[in-house]
Protein backbone atom coordinates (compact mmCIF):
# COMPACT_ATOMS: atom_id res chain seq x y z
CA UNK A 1 0.00 0.00 0.00
CA UNK A 2 1.50 3.24 -0.69
CA UNK A 3 0.13 4.88 2.36
CA UNK A 4 2.47 2.55 4.23
CA UNK A 5 5.34 3.22 1.91
CA UNK A 6 5.31 6.51 2.64
CA UNK A 7 5.27 5.91 6.31
CA UNK A 8 8.10 3.81 6.29
CA UNK A 9 9.82 6.23 4.14
CA UNK A 10 9.21 9.27 6.30
CA UNK A 11 9.77 7.02 9.32
CA UNK A 12 6.25 7.89 10.72
CA UNK A 13 3.67 5.58 12.64
CA UNK A 14 0.50 8.14 11.70
CA UNK A 15 -0.53 10.12 8.55
CA UNK A 16 -3.19 13.06 7.84
CA UNK A 17 -5.49 12.22 5.39
CA UNK A 18 -6.37 15.13 3.52
CA UNK A 19 -9.65 15.27 0.57
CA UNK A 20 -10.10 18.45 -1.68
CA UNK A 21 -7.49 20.68 0.55
CA UNK A 22 -9.32 19.51 3.67
CA UNK A 23 -7.85 17.76 6.72
CA UNK A 24 -10.57 14.81 7.61
CA UNK A 25 -8.43 12.40 9.98
CA UNK A 26 -5.44 10.58 10.91
CA UNK A 27 -4.36 7.12 10.50
CA UNK A 28 -1.68 4.63 12.06
CA UNK A 29 0.46 2.39 10.85
CA UNK A 30 -1.60 -0.24 12.79
CA UNK A 31 -4.57 1.14 11.56
CA UNK A 32 -3.81 1.04 7.89
CA UNK A 33 -2.45 -2.55 8.44
CA UNK A 34 -5.50 -3.91 9.50
CA UNK A 35 -8.15 -2.02 6.67
CA UNK A 36 -9.90 -4.39 4.33
CA UNK A 37 -11.39 -1.43 2.11
CA UNK A 38 -10.08 1.66 2.11
CA UNK A 39 -8.53 4.60 4.69
CA UNK A 40 -11.99 6.14 5.00
CA UNK A 41 -13.17 3.05 7.41
CA UNK A 42 -10.82 4.36 9.41
CA UNK A 43 -11.26 7.43 9.72
CA UNK A 44 -13.03 8.87 13.13
CA UNK A 45 -15.62 11.11 13.52
CA UNK A 46 -15.19 14.86 13.60
CA UNK A 47 -15.69 15.03 17.29
CA UNK A 48 -12.59 12.78 17.26
CA UNK A 49 -10.39 15.03 15.41
CA UNK A 50 -11.09 17.97 17.82
CA UNK A 51 -7.54 18.84 19.56
CA UNK A 52 -5.38 16.52 16.80
CA UNK A 53 -4.12 19.76 14.99
CA UNK A 54 -2.30 22.40 15.26
CA UNK A 55 -2.85 26.22 13.38
CA UNK A 56 -0.01 27.82 11.62
CA UNK A 57 0.51 30.81 14.64
CA UNK A 58 0.64 28.42 17.83
CA UNK A 59 3.77 28.01 20.16
CA UNK A 60 5.80 25.24 20.06
CA UNK A 61 4.85 24.10 23.86
CA UNK A 62 1.18 23.93 22.29
CA UNK A 63 1.99 21.53 19.50
CA UNK A 64 4.09 19.41 22.12
CA UNK A 65 1.28 19.29 24.26
CA UNK A 66 -1.07 17.93 21.05
CA UNK A 67 1.66 15.38 20.32
CA UNK A 68 1.82 13.83 23.51
CA UNK A 69 -1.38 14.06 24.00
CA UNK A 70 -2.34 12.07 21.00
CA UNK A 71 0.38 10.39 20.92
CA UNK A 72 1.10 11.44 17.44
CA UNK A 73 4.20 10.95 15.40
CA UNK A 74 3.26 13.84 13.26
CA UNK A 75 1.06 16.92 13.87
CA UNK A 76 -1.03 18.31 11.05
CA UNK A 77 -1.43 22.00 10.91
CA UNK A 78 -4.40 23.49 9.47
CA UNK A 79 -5.93 27.04 8.97
CA UNK A 80 -9.15 28.63 10.56
CA UNK A 81 -10.99 26.86 7.24
CA UNK A 82 -9.71 23.57 8.22
CA UNK A 83 -7.62 23.39 4.76
CA UNK A 84 -5.09 21.40 5.34
CA UNK A 85 -1.12 23.25 5.21
CA UNK A 86 1.41 20.59 6.38
CA UNK A 87 2.80 18.63 9.33
CA UNK A 88 5.42 19.02 11.83
CA UNK A 89 7.04 15.96 12.39
CA UNK A 90 8.70 15.13 15.61
CA UNK A 91 12.38 15.47 14.58
CA UNK A 92 10.90 19.09 13.74
CA UNK A 93 9.59 19.57 17.40
CA UNK A 94 12.95 17.90 18.99
CA UNK A 95 14.91 20.19 16.79
CA UNK A 96 12.79 23.45 17.63
CA UNK A 97 12.63 22.68 21.40
CA UNK A 98 16.28 22.65 21.43
CA UNK A 99 16.75 25.30 20.53
CA UNK A 100 14.13 26.70 22.51
CA UNK A 101 16.19 25.50 25.29
CA UNK A 102 19.51 27.27 24.03
CA UNK A 103 20.77 23.40 23.76
CA UNK A 104 22.99 24.93 20.43
CA UNK A 105 24.81 27.59 22.73
CA UNK A 106 27.60 27.27 24.63
CA UNK A 107 27.27 26.63 28.79
CA UNK A 108 26.04 24.62 30.98
CA UNK A 109 23.39 23.03 33.02
CA UNK A 110 22.22 23.41 36.69
CA UNK A 111 19.44 21.53 38.30
CA UNK A 112 18.07 22.52 41.40
CA UNK A 113 14.99 21.23 43.67
CA UNK A 114 13.11 22.99 46.17
CA UNK A 115 9.48 23.49 47.23
CA UNK A 116 7.27 24.97 45.42
CA UNK A 117 6.95 28.10 47.85
CA UNK A 118 10.63 28.76 47.80
CA UNK A 119 10.97 29.22 43.95
CA UNK A 120 11.83 32.64 42.61
CA UNK A 121 13.05 33.21 39.10
CA UNK A 122 14.46 36.33 40.46
CA UNK A 123 16.65 35.63 43.27
CA UNK A 124 17.81 32.51 41.03
CA UNK A 125 18.41 35.21 37.90
CA UNK A 126 20.77 37.37 40.52
CA UNK A 127 22.82 34.86 42.02
CA UNK A 128 23.49 33.66 38.40
CA UNK A 129 24.37 37.72 37.25
CA UNK A 130 26.66 38.44 40.45
CA UNK A 131 28.38 35.60 38.53
CA UNK A 132 28.92 37.19 35.47
CA UNK A 133 26.74 35.02 33.78
CA UNK A 134 22.94 34.67 32.08
CA UNK A 135 20.25 32.34 32.18
CA UNK A 136 19.49 30.94 28.52
CA UNK A 137 16.53 29.14 29.62
CA UNK A 138 14.70 27.54 32.30
CA UNK A 139 12.17 24.73 32.28
CA UNK A 140 10.33 23.42 35.80
CA UNK A 141 8.82 20.37 36.23
CA UNK A 142 7.20 18.12 39.16
CA UNK A 143 10.12 16.41 41.07
CA UNK A 144 9.45 14.09 44.27
CA UNK A 145 7.14 14.69 47.42
CA UNK A 146 5.31 18.11 45.99
CA UNK A 147 8.57 19.46 45.22
CA UNK A 148 10.01 21.24 42.09
CA UNK A 149 13.38 20.34 39.65
CA UNK A 150 14.11 24.15 37.69
CA UNK A 151 16.82 23.38 34.83
CA UNK A 152 18.79 26.30 34.24
CA UNK A 153 20.65 26.56 30.85
CA UNK A 154 23.45 29.00 31.72
CA UNK A 155 25.69 30.75 29.09
CA UNK A 156 28.82 29.95 31.14
CA UNK A 157 30.62 26.53 30.75
CA UNK A 158 32.40 26.97 34.43
CA UNK A 159 29.59 26.33 36.89
CA UNK A 160 32.13 26.11 39.94
CA UNK A 161 31.38 29.90 40.99
CA UNK A 162 27.88 29.79 40.49
CA UNK A 163 27.50 26.40 42.07
CA UNK A 164 29.16 27.52 45.73
CA UNK A 165 26.73 30.74 45.58
CA UNK A 166 23.63 28.45 45.04
CA UNK A 167 25.37 26.65 48.14
CA UNK A 168 25.93 29.76 49.91
CA UNK A 169 22.29 30.46 49.91
CA UNK A 170 21.33 27.20 51.14
CA UNK A 171 19.99 26.03 47.84
CA UNK A 172 19.63 22.35 46.96
CA UNK A 173 21.27 21.53 44.02
CA UNK A 174 20.79 17.92 42.51
CA UNK A 175 22.76 17.81 39.70
CA UNK A 176 25.07 20.28 37.34
CA UNK A 177 26.56 19.52 33.82
CA UNK A 178 29.52 21.32 32.54
CA UNK A 179 29.74 22.34 28.86
CA UNK A 180 31.58 18.74 27.60
CA UNK A 181 29.05 17.04 30.25
CA UNK A 182 25.71 18.44 28.85
CA UNK A 183 27.37 18.00 24.62
CA UNK A 184 27.87 13.96 25.61
CA UNK A 185 24.44 14.01 27.64
CA UNK A 186 22.55 16.03 24.82
CA UNK A 187 23.90 13.54 22.00
CA UNK A 188 23.17 10.41 23.76
CA UNK A 189 19.29 11.55 24.13
CA UNK A 190 19.23 12.22 21.00
CA UNK A 191 20.69 9.39 19.99
CA UNK A 192 17.98 7.35 21.91
CA UNK A 193 15.56 9.39 20.66
CA UNK A 194 16.05 8.78 16.65
CA UNK A 195 16.13 5.10 17.68
CA UNK A 196 13.01 5.59 19.19
CA UNK A 197 11.62 7.09 16.00
CA UNK A 198 13.07 4.50 13.39
CA UNK A 199 11.54 1.94 15.26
Amino acid sequence: MHALNLMDEFRVADMAVVEDGKFIGMVSETDLLSVKENVRELLHSEDDLSGMSVGPQEHILDVLKTASTHRLSIIPVVDTENTYVGVITLEDLVEQLSQLQGAGNPGGIIVLEMNENDYSLQQIARIVEENDAKILSVSIGPSEEGRIEINLKINQPDLNPILQSFSRFNYEIKGSYQEEEYRESLKKRYDELMRYLSI
